[in-house]
């Protein structure tokens, strides 16, 4: 009878205790997880403390917003996607910025189509999921089919038979096909 009132006394010490704010940590701090608490003090500047193993760490919170957006961009760009920012200057050309690892790159947006050419000549920056089968070529041998596409160090290729063709490579063949009007034989 005595082990269920140890095991009921434990459990509720584990909560009570759980409840409490470590010695570091301001009285109302919020727990954000385990070991995390954010505090915003009374000037609204918000503090992170956090538990480690050799005592509490108190840091600044970072003010997200302003992380991202490195040195160079100016406030008024608008983000594009992750590290890409485009912006319209008092004479209304457009820039785009993008952060690069060797840093931050300003280009002028080109104009109309040719947005999507690189600079060898092929489309770039294509979110489509078949942008890469639009680039693939194929060329038939016999029984065998020479599939090839550009890549960053030269055109690759690659030979493959007929009935071993996977869903990508069976695309661009019918693809082929349809452009030269060919009928398909199996």
């Amino acid at each position: 009878m005595k082990f269920p009132f140890i095991v009921l006394f434990v459990c509720l010490a584990t909560l009570a205790q759980s409840r409490e704010t470590p010695a570091g940590v301001p009285a109302g701090a919020v727990n954000v997880d385990g070991h995390n608490w954010r505090w915003v003090d009374k000037a609204g500047k918000a503090w992170l403390f956090r538990a480690t193993p050799f005592g509490m760490m108190r840091s600044e919170e970072p003010n997200l917003a302003q992380a991202k957006r490195p040195a160079g961009v100016p406030v008024e760009a608008l983000p594009l996607s992750e590290g890409v920012w485009r912006w319209i200057d008092p004479q209304q050309k457009v820039w785009l910025f993008q952060e690069t690892p060797s840093g931050l790159m300003k280009t002028e947006e080109p104009k109309g189509a040719a947005a999507a050419v690189g600079p060898t000549g092929l489309k770039v920056a294509d979110d489509r999921a078949d942008a890469v089968l639009d680039l693939m070529s194929v060329k038939e041998e016999g029984d065998a089919l020479r599939f090839s596409r550009p890549g960053p160090f030269g055109t690759y290729s690659w030979v493959k038979k007929k009935t071993q063709l996977d869903k990508d490579e069976t695309a661009v063949w019918d693809r082929a096909q349809a452009k030269s009007g060919s009928v398909k034989k199996d």
